[in-house]
């Protein structure tokens, strides 16, 4: 807990926030019976509290963040919990069934089994014979419904745990976060219901959340693709008669493209920008000299292996290709892309650099933790900013629109530039052969670069 505020007798507290180091922390103990909703990807635990960066150092920031965070999950558990007050739990259910001896359907299977009597006599409530049938509970209906042979109701934690099973889960620690921020979602919306009560109405609304939240239409498309599988999953294991209300959804606007275009860089920013990147000469400027004269990705270039660098072949170039630390975006992005200008500089100051990674700074220092470029992005785009070197709409990611640009300006073939930057080609025939080759590369590349001295002579 932080005090936000403190005058005289009257204290403002913050909860669930915690300063390690610089950055503030979110923590919070979770209640035992809503520990299952937040059970980790292939492992049979559950977290008995919730410990996560808030990733940031500004107290005031911090304290608006922890609040958002426990509003949700204060959601998420009312939720949940008013589920559980009105329906069975089938879990619960087949439990006590297991405990007597019992399976589900065995009443309609054997139904002159004195076991049977025997549980019925001793799970419901007692009456006399002339007195009213007492209501039973959601709990005792479900587990004698289970007992006579209806089907077992099957939750969205139930989808989402054999979903995990079958190992179809997120494969690393970033892909776990976007998954828990859509599902914790869904759950706000709709609580643990079984999967027969989905309806196309909690489809929309997940949508319309997002949109009301200022999500743009491609991380809506994200956001899905993190619940659709589960329910798609769980529709056909669990042999479900009903179509998934996530298939087909409008994303509102998504035709209309990113909402923050990202602007490209002119020539005179291009160089103030390589010029500063020289001056500082350390590992991150030396990044941000190469993603400027390749157009590559950031998690191409700073997951780049020793290995992956060829300065001594008659054309220098680099070899994108997946390695330990990080895949592609696509089959297209493999490819070796020639260096030149900048990028030929940085690659040689880099390789001066210890160890196997051309950029070990942003290796994570605990090995058992993924490579996270998501870390590098933020910290490369604040140093631009808070350098005066990026406008509003510019970043990293410009460096490669802005390459595209610089290509077409020397009139750069389409299929040879998007061989360049690793974008995908048109058409059967682009996918035969083996490719341009590094010289006719080269050639086109070297004409978008202008010669230091020749920057230095007209003073731009």
């Amino acid at each position: 807990m932080i005090v936000l505020f403190e005058s005289g007798s009257f204290r403002l507290m913050c909860k669930h926030l915690q300063l390690k180091g610089k950055t503030y922390y979110y923590r919070r103990r979770v209640p035992s019976d809503v520990r299952k909703l937040h059970k980790a990807p292939n492992t049979r635990k559950t977290p008995a509290q919730l410990f996560f960066s808030l990733k940031t150092s500004d107290k005031a920031e911090a304290c608006r963040r922890a609040d958002s965070h426990t509003r949700r999950l204060d959601a998420l558990w009312k939720a949940y919990r008013e589920r559980h007050e009105t329906e069975g739990n089938a879990q619960l259910a087949l439990a006590t069934l297991e405990a007597a001896s019992l399976k589900p359907g065995h009443a309609k299977l054997q139904p002159d089994d004195p076991t049977i009597d025997n549980f019925l006599s001793y799970y419901l409530p007692s009456h006399e014979p002339y007195e009213p049938r007492p209501t039973l509970t959601a709990q005792e209906q479900l587990t004698v419904d289970i007992l006579y042979g209806e089907k077992i109701p099957r939750t969205l934690s139930d989808a989402k745990e054999l979903h995990f099973e079958l190992g179809k889960g997120p494969k690393n620690r970033v892909g776990e976060q976007q998954f828990d921020r859509a599902w914790n979602l869904l759950l706000e919306i709709t609580g643990d219901i079984t999967l027969d009560n989905l309806n196309r109405e909690h489809a929309r609304e997940f949508v319309r959340r997002l949109v009301d939240n200022g999500v743009g239409p491609e991380t809506v498309k994200r956001y899905l693709s993190q619940v659709r599988p589960v329910i798609r999953t769980g529709i056909q294991e669990f042999e479900l008669s009903m179509t998934n209300p996530f298939d087909g959804l409008t994303i509102p606007n998504r035709d209309e493209g990113p909402r923050k275009p990202r602007d490209t860089y002119s020539m005179a920013e291009l160089d103030v920008i390589q010029e500063k990147c020289r001056q500082t000469d350390d590992q991150r400027r030396w990044a941000i000299a190469m993603l400027s004269d390749t157009g590559a990705r950031l998690a191409e270039v700073i997951g780049l292996k020793k290995g992956d660098v060829f300065l001594d072949a008659a054309l220098p170039y680099i070899y994108i290709r997946p390695n330990e630390l990080r895949g592609l975006k696509t089959k297209g992005s493999e490819r070796k892309v020639p260096l030149v200008g900048e990028a030929l500089w940085a690659a040689k100051r880099a390789m001066e650099t210890k160890g196997d990674f051309l950029f070990p700074c942003f290796q994570p220092k605990d090995t058992s933790k993924p490579f996270n470029s998501g870390t590098a992005s933020s910290a490369l785009n604040k140093w631009l900013k808070d350098n005066n070197l990026a406008k509003p709409g510019q970043g990293l990611h410009s460096f490669r629109h802005t390459l595209r640009d610089r290509l077409r300006d020397v009139e750069t073939p389409s299929d040879l530039s998007n061989r360049i930057g690793g974008w995908t080609n048109d058409g059967v025939g682009e996918s035969y052969g083996q490719g341009h080759s590094l010289e006719t590369m080269q050639r086109y590349m070297l004409k978008i670069v202008r010669p230091k001295d020749q920057l230095a002579e007209s003073g731009s």
